[in-house]
């Protein structure tokens, strides 16, 4: 096992120079056990390519940062049901044993590739839109990294003690993988970016995502199987993090994907559109999910966001999807909207809520969707709250519930 410094291969680490060839030829002629060093410096790239049996050092008093220019970026050869030609930073295909630590920062650089003087604001009148509501919107985006961290068909993939910042759309992706490890890390994105997920695990399993800080405009975490459909994402579990999102703070179910056997554990949620998204639609289902000692706080945030300002959603409305054995216990939601639990036909089942705390609080986009009720995308419009103002809890088309 050995060193291999990206310097010793001609990276400039000033912050200027493009190093990607130099970056690229370091991980190259790495071998298995080796480790590729970053240190001392600011390593500007395009798309790199990793491989099996290395890690990545990144040492605190270094940075690796995406490019500002999307023509320093290629198309991996992954096609992406949802964002079409995978473009990333760093991508594996098929490979094992893959290391990221340090302590050190992977800059992205999401803000390069977005139209900040183009916004969305929805619902919100325009004669009454103000700064804080335009501070609050989704912006316009540009052609930009689809995947800034992707890994398809790959196993044992660890992060660990890295900053991951700024990311113009899905941070870190697991697609079709196994054996992931997400420890002590803190990912930073800017909250009017659309699509930047933290961790988006799609037709994955054993995920383990634990000691983290996430920060996202788009989903901390998200487990789908939008990358292949006709697979099952499963066993995850989430503990001892923190996170704020402009969307859902953490998404179990997407369409008709399928996933199960999840658990969640001792995690604060800071200001989100939503704490907790659980959906199912044709084809797909949620199945096996205990939420336990959580502590959410959810605000309504104008412009284009899911979510209004609900503890949880757990919905399979409007289609054939199913949701099942979800026990949420020992948590505290205070809350702008009401927590909803919405079936079709009962078929979400099996729901338990065990000594659960909610508050209901009100900010400054509020009145704009005060009796408002929003299940996109099973319903993709906003519809009238069937529920009283000031009521917590709305559950329909449910069978089987206990509130304890």
């Amino acid at each position: 096992m050995s060193i291999v410094n990206v310097k010793d291969f001609g990276a400039y680490a000033d912050g200027v120079h493009l190093d990607t060839e130099a970056i690229q030829s370091a991980i190259n002629s790495a071998k298995a056990g080796d480790t590729v060093l970053f240190e001392d410096g600011i390593f500007v790239t395009g798309t790199l390519e990793l491989k099996s049996d290395i890690t990545v050092k990144i040492t605190p008093d270094a940075e690796i940062c995406a490019s500002r220019n999307i023509k320093d970026y290629r198309d991996c050869g992954f096609y992406h049901i949802e964002m079409k030609e995978t473009v990333s930073l760093f991508y594996a295909l098929g490979c094992e044993n893959i290391t990221f630590e340090g302590g050190g920062k992977i800059q992205l650089s999401g803000d390069a590739f977005v139209k900040f003087d183009e916004f969305l604001p929805r619902e919100i009148d325009p004669a009454t839109f103000t700064l804080e509501h335009e501070e609050q919107t989704v912006v316009g985006i540009k052609k930009r990294p689809t995947q800034p961290i992707f890994f398809n068909d790959c196993k044992n993939i660890t992060f660990r003690n890295v900053r991951i910042m700024n990311s113009p759309c899905w941070t870190l992706v697991f697609s079709n993988s196994e054996n992931v490890t997400i420890d002590s890390i803190y990912v930073d994105n800017h909250p009017r970016i659309p699509n930047n997920d933290g961790v988006h695990c799609t037709a994955s399993k054993n995920i383990t995502v634990k000691n983290s800080i996430f920060l996202c405009g788009d989903d901390c975490f998200a487990a789908t199987c939008i990358t292949n459909p006709d697979s099952v994402c499963e066993n995850i579990t989430i503990s001892d993090c923190l996170m704020s999102s402009r969307s859902a703070a953490i998404r179990f179910g997407h369409l008709s994907g399928k996933v199960r056997n999840i658990t969640v554990n001792n995690v604060k949620i800071l200001p989100s559109n939503r704490a907790i998204a659980i959906f199912a639609a044709d084809g797909g289902y949620v199945k096996n999910v205990e939420i336990s000692n959580v502590e959410a706080y959810t605000s309504t945030k104008s412009g284009g966001w899911w979510g209004k300002g609900e503890g949880f959603v757990i919905c399979a409305a409007n289609s054939t999807g199913e949701i099942s054995d979800i026990t949420i216990k020992n948590c505290k939601f205070t809350e702008e909207n009401a927590s909803l639990i919405v079936g079709e036909n009962w078929n979400v089942s099996d729901i338990s809520l065990c000594e659960c705390k909610f508050k209901k609080t009100r900010g400054n986009a509020n009145p704009y969707y005060d009796g408002k009720m929003d299940l996109q995308p099973n319903i993709p419009t906003l519809i009238e709250a069937p529920y009283r103002k000031g009521e917590v809890l709305y559950v329909d088309g449910v069978k089987n519930i206990t509130v304890r």
